[in-house]
């Protein structure tokens, strides 16, 4: 299992990120997908240089100093209001070797995100806040999931979510 990590100002330009999220289109989950609110298509088709930057940024975190590459991975901007939901709220990201939540929204600790002991799935092990321009990245097998959307009742939770599906040279 990899390690939790959490890095506080993730972004240099965080208003030009929340900015372009509010310029792409977005869509809810299909019949076999499992997620809440909307999403965009992955940012690797539109804005490359932003997709590779984010995941680079995150892969050095942990492999500091080393020639990696990845494959099967997505950044995608998320939006989540009060009433959205998902077939499930907490839940494994099985084909997901790194997942991590970039907070591009104000919000608290209620309105973060929860990660699940690795050994023991009911017992929450870190619950981060969702605090602007700040990101948790995680194994994508241990479970995790929004730790509540109460605090986005007049609100979105604005995020950029990316998933590492392989990483080589690691």
């Amino acid at each position: 299992m990899l390690q939790t990590i959490i890095v506080d100002n993730f972004f240099d330009n965080v208003e030009d990120i929340i900015n372009l999220s509010k310029e792409l289109d977005y869509h809810t989950a299909s019949e076999n997908e499992n997620w809440p609110g909307l999403r965009t298509d992955s940012l690797h088709s539109t804005h490359y240089d932003l997709f590779n930057s984010v995941i680079i940024k995150i892969l050095n975190y942990y492999y500091p100093n080393k020639k990696i590459n990845y494959s099967n991975s997505k950044v995608v901007f998320s939006k989540l209001k009060h009433d959205d939901q998902g077939k499930t709220r907490f839940h494994v990201d099985d084909d997901v070797r790194i997942a991590a939540v970039i907070y591009l929204s104000e919000g608290d600790i209620e309105g973060g995100t929860t990660v699940f002991e690795n050994n023991n799935k009911n017992k929450k092990q870190i619950v981060v806040g969702n605090t602007l321009n700040s990101m948790i990245a995680y194994d994508g097998n241990r479970r995790h999931g929004y730790t509540s959307l109460l605090p986005f009742d007049s609100k979105e939770r604005l995020t950029l979510n990316v998933f590492i599906g392989e990483v080589d040279g690691a």
